[in-house]
């Protein structure tokens, strides 16, 4: 192409010799621009590093067979910790038992163990407070028995002068104590008030129960502490009963299987009740032998007749209403009972027609049939 272009062979051979003269290389470029290009020198060859000697020959594992632990050892086969809980183990999830070994105990076992070891300090606390606890030697229980009433769920911003005016109604009241908490000073909810007689109490006793004070309903009992024999607050283990604070066993089958228990509960348990009738799954097949045959089956009497007739009078499939003449209808013979709604409207009906007005409704349609004229003319 340069041989038969002459024009632009001479060109670029121009352009070639400018290059070269102003640095010298074919490309053009300066020369410290050149020197980055450059190769380095070569690495100066070094003495081969010396390996240190060995004094230790080696030696095999054979002298140290004997030392191994045998498939009979003890120490073959490490046991559990002894802070692994016994089985069967108790988990949220209950596939763990079958998918991992932890020797840890899980948070419901923590629970579990937690709560068995508080229900243990708790029963000491109540026997030793049972050993301590007489009403009769206490400095603060005073005045007759016989005639002091025990007021408990009471709110706890309730005051004696509030339980005064709220018992009062059923007689002369002596001394009202509130009980409160020993340490904190904070009240217990329940109060004792002497009344100055005795049928005042018994009067008290039976007509003061479920009343409103301070926004919650009062339970009121007799003094037992003084009067029952062997008696104790529900505090210390006693009470009159009720129902129990213990925690109950849950209704759900997958929180059940969760707390070991099994998925259905049993009957007679605390879930279901002494008198809740077993579950359908659980009732066992009556066997074909164990029925009784027929012939042993009590016969039935013969002068007690044929069962009655549960339906009814029988329907009458005469005519019809809508088929009768119109003199023999049930409507025309016995109309509607008046209503008083009707009467008023033919009471209003009447006075209209008397006073020589139209009535109401005619005077409605007369004002809207006049503005339609207006609206026409216009």
């Amino acid at each position: 192409m340069l041989q038969r272009n002459p024009g632009l062979a001479a060109k670029l051979e121009a352009e070639r010799r400018l290059k070269e003269g102003i640095s010298g290389h074919k490309t053009g470029l300066p020369k410290k621009l050149l020197e980055l290009f450059n190769a380095r020198p070569p690495l100066e060859k070094k003495s081969e590093l010396k390996k240190p000697k060995r004094k230790v020959p080696h030696i095999g594992l054979a002298n140290y067979v004997t030392q191994f632990v045998e498939p009979d050892d003890p120490e073959y086969e490490p046991g559990p910790p002894k802070t692994r809980p016994s089985s069967p183990r108790r988990y949220r999830n209950p596939e763990m038992r079958a998918q991992a070994r932890i020797d840890d105990e899980s948070r419901l076992e923590k629970m579990e163990r937690v709560g068995k070891q508080q229900l243990r300090e708790a029963k000491a606390t109540i026997e030793e407070e049972i050993k301590d606890w007489d009403p009769a030697k206490d400095a603060n229980v005073v005045g007759d028995p016989f005639k002091t009433l025990f007021v408990g769920r009471v709110s706890f911003d309730a005051t004696e002068k509030k339980l005064r005016r709220e018992f009062e109604e059923f007689g002369a009241i002596k001394r009202i104590r509130l009980v409160h908490t020993k340490s904190s000073g904070k009240p217990r909810g329940y109060a004792f008030i002497e009344f100055e007689h005795k049928n005042d109490m018994k009067t008290a006793y039976k007509m003061g129960d479920g009343k409103k004070i301070e926004g919650r309903r009062v339970l009121v009992d007799v003094e037992r502490g003084r009067t029952v024999p062997n008696w104790r607050p529900r505090r210390l283990g006693g009470g009159k009963g009720g129902e129990s604070r213990e925690a109950k066993e849950p209704k759900n089958p997958t929180k059940r299987v969760a707390a070991g228990l099994p998925a259905r509960p049993l009957p007679g348990s605390a879930a279901t009740g002494p008198s809740a009738p077993p579950m359908r799954d659980e009732r066992p097949p009556m066997a074909r032998d164990d029925r009784p045959p027929r012939d042993d089956r009590p016969p039935m009497r013969e002068d007690r007749g044929p069962p009655p007739d549960r339906r009814g009078p029988p329907r009458d499939m005469g005519l019809r209403d809508r088929d009768m003449p119109p003199s023999d209808r049930k409507r025309d013979r016995e109309p509607y009972p008046e209503r008083p709604r009707d009467r008023e409207r033919d009471g209003r009906r009447e006075r209209d027609r008397d006073d020589g007005r139209p009535s109401k409704r005619v005077r409605e349609d007369e004002g809207r049939s006049e503005r339609r004229r207006e609206r026409d003319v216009l």
